[in-house]
């Protein structure tokens, strides 16, 4: 009866299916990485689509986007992570009861909608009407002393002040689709988007991502940092 209430609630939280029917996780279970093509690579960029996760079109390719996907799912589910997005048996196997990302935000100043930026975890959240709309690696601040500061990401409750579309020339870089969320901190779009915390302070976002997030969230929507 438990097992079938967390299905139930995850079910919820996402929006949609886990489990059974069109919900189940891929048969197959071949290793796949960076580069693999063929029918298992689209199963697994389905069922991540169908967890909110944003592996890109569902073309059988593994690609760059895909990888920063997988990175993201293996990161919600306590899994290793790989440079190439190696893809076993585990994750399989998490594809078929999949976690939910931990809630940063407390429950007294909880929004129905709004962004998690998780710093421990690398991860973006953003939740609609309480609901999982898109998960994503990210990358934040460095830790690093360079160009006369420590980069780091601020931590706290913060609401989206501005957005940009398109391509924003920074004194600290470009940013792709910069949302932004405290002083010159944003979520933006970037070619480099590592395994490891490597920014100036803003969250980077994988390309193609940075768009969808920047559709879905809108000015004035709260920002968890943690």
């Amino acid at each position: 009866m438990r097992k079938v209430a967390l299905v139930a609630l995850a079910a919820a939280l996402v929006g949609g299916p886990l489990a059974g029917g069109a919900g189940a996780a891929p048969t197959a279970t071949p290793n796949l990485k960076l580069g693999s093509q063929g029918a298992a690579v689209k199963q697994l960029q389905q069922r991540l689509k169908q967890l909110k996760y944003d592996p890109g079109t569902a073309d059988g390719r593994f690609g760059g986007t895909t990888r920063a996907a997988v990175w993201a799912f293996q990161k919600v589910n306590g899994l290793p992570t790989a440079s190439a997005g190696n893809v076993g048996l585990k994750t399989w196997r998490a594809l078929e009861r999949p976690k939910l990302p931990v809630v940063i935000t407390a429950k007294k100043k909880r929004k129905a909608d709004r962004v998690e930026i998780s710093i421990k975890r690398q991860l973006v959240v953003v939740y609609r009407n309480n609901k999982i709309a898109l998960i994503s690696h990210t990358s934040t601040g460095s830790g690093r002393f360079e160009d006369g500061a420590v980069s780091r990401t601020p931590r706290g409750y913060f609401r989206v002040e501005r957005k940009i579309k398109g391509v924003r020339h920074a004194p600290l870089g470009t940013l792709y689709n910069p949302i932004y969320f405290y002083r010159g901190y944003a979520l933006h779009g970037s070619p480099n988007v590592p395994l490891y915390p490597d920014s100036h302070g803003c969250a980077r976002l994988p390309f193609g991502t940075d768009m969808k997030i920047f559709n879905l969230v809108p000015i004035g929507m709260q920002v968890r940092v943690l």
